[in-house]
């Protein structure tokens, strides 16, 4: 079985919190698009696997829809209803109590998720808000980038924490043949959540954790030995070549680069180690029904993630304090202190080896193995301290309280 909701609440030690849920937090989502079978599928989800979580629906999910959706050839609404259904259940996942409300964008263009995110700061709710879309850096233009730091300064003073996928191409080489990080990830006033490879056991709780790069192994003709056949995806990072390195990140960032390193704190991110979902999708001669696959990218560690900060506003609140809000200058102050409560990430051998179809869909022209590799990741390397895989490290027991009591008075 395939790591679900129960086993992420362990492996971020949820159980070990003292009975944190994410009572009185919301958390919003962004994305493009809206599913409409999302409550539906999210509470099958629900009833499969979590059955003492709240079903969503009512007075804790709500979708903020515009006027109408745009440029759908362009931007493919269906490939958008996965992306909100893994958000939604995995903010879930992690934080059942929390209010979730998806804000979702009427394309995948720059100026709608601009206005979508703004949406966000003007609902005057939100305390968290994940969002598992990025595009290459370079692509950024001051236009764009001015009307984003609007948005997300606003953010910072309302107390909203933004998290934003870091990349599932490593340092993007092998995507557009330069090295770059992904925006609004390397925005200094946001999050970036890099992706991990995480094992978890029986008993629900983290069994082993590295960083999350894969190239994709074949076997042999004579099946004795196996055979590199390129980069597949990987957690991105790098350092940025718009931004200037933050103060925050001195002293625990390697020296000598001003510029702002990404990403920030990781998760679960390997799609050989991810997490199961159910989505209604069509399934051609068996028609349009429920079904579950297990899916990965930053795509998942952003939400997972949310839900993690949640928590930790949760307990803030428990101690009389607010939320924690822009939430890296503590999350470095955590690192440069070397709290218990982060998990320093380090590199570790290892893959998953799959039986695929030769076709992509069904057995019917055979199978093959393949390997998919742990930690292997374009040029960047998960080393001890921080580094561009995994960020400082990525949360354990104690990074709830410890968060907490860093976040400002009530």
């Amino acid at each position: 079985m395939w790591p679900h909701a129960r086993s992420a609440r362990g492996a971020y030690a949820v159980q070990g919190t003292g009975g944190l849920t994410g009572t009185g937090q919301t958390v919003a989502i962004t994305d493009a698009y809206a599913s409409p079978d999302i409550v539906g599928d999210a509470n099958q989800y629900v009833r499969n696997h979590d059955r003492f979580a709240p079903p969503l629906g009512g007075l804790n999910f709500k979708q903020v829809l515009p006027g109408n959706f745009t440029d759908k050839k362009l931007c493919g609404p269906s490939g958008w209803y996965g992306e909100e259904t893994l958000d939604v259940e995995a903010v879930h996942a992690i934080a059942p109590q929390a209010n979730i409300s998806y804000f979702a964008s009427a394309s995948c263009f720059d100026t709608d998720f601009i206005d979508t995110l703004q949406r966000v700061a003007d609902d005057g709710k939100v305390d968290v808000v994940t969002n598992s879309w990025s595009d290459v850096e370079l692509n950024l233009t001051p236009d764009i980038q001015a009307a984003y730091a609007n948005v997300f300064t606003q953010y910072a003073a309302q107390g909203i924490t933004a998290l934003f996928s870091s990349g599932d191409n490593g340092d993007e080489s092998e995507n557009i043949g330069l090295r770059s990080v992904d925006y609004p990830a390397s925005d200094p006033l946001v999050t970036a959540a890099g992706g991990t490879s995480l094992g978890v056991g029986k008993d629900n709780k983290t069994a082993f954790v590295t960083g999350w790069g894969t190239h994709r192994w074949s076997l042999t003709s004579d099946e004795q030995a196996w055979q590199e056949d390129f980069f597949l995806y990987g957690a991105g990072g790098g350092t940025s070549n718009v931004f200037t390195k933050p103060s925050y990140q001195n002293g625990v960032v390697p020296n000598g680069v001003n510029a702002r390193f990404v990403p920030d704190l990781s998760a679960d991110g390997d799609p050989n180690t991810g997490m199961l979902i159910g989505e209604t999708q069509d399934f051609g001669d068996e028609g349009v029904k429920y079904g579950e696959f297990r899916i990965g990218g930053t795509s998942l560690s952003s939400p997972l993630l949310a839900g993690v900060i949640a928590l930790v506003n949760e307990r803030a609140g428990d101690n009389g304090r607010g939320n924690i809000g822009f939430a890296n200058p503590a999350i470095y102050a955590l690192a440069k202190a070397k709290s218990a409560g982060i998990k320093d990430v380090i590199h570790r051998d290892g893959g998953v080896v799959r039986v695929d179809y030769v076709n992509g869909i069904n057995a019917d022209d055979g199978t093959h193995y393949t390997l998919r590799t742990f930690d292997q990741d374009t040029s960047l390397k998960t080393t001890a301290g921080y580094d561009q895989v995994t960020g400082v490290g990525t949360p354990q027991a104690g990074f709830y309280s410890a968060l907490a009591g860093l976040a400002p008075p009530a």
